[in-house]
């Protein structure tokens, strides 16, 4: 399959995930914007990681 077909029985995941600075259970801040957006963590988009990463050091300080 190519990288742009689109299936409702399949999700793709990338070959080399992408390192956004956190582990798993999510800091605070992190996990009520997902509940608060009803968001997968999986939906967001790596610039999405990036400012939450931003946030919480901001928070942190």
């Amino acid at each position: 399959m190519k990288s742009n077909c689109v299936s409702d029985a399949w999700v793709t995941f990338p070959a080399t995930p992408f390192m956004i600075g956190f582990s798993y259970p999510f800091p605070a801040f992190t996990q009520s914007f997902f509940s608060l957006t009803g968001m997968c963590y999986i939906q967001a988009m790596p610039m999405m990681w990036r400012v939450l990463y931003t946030l919480e050091k901001i928070i942190e300080q």
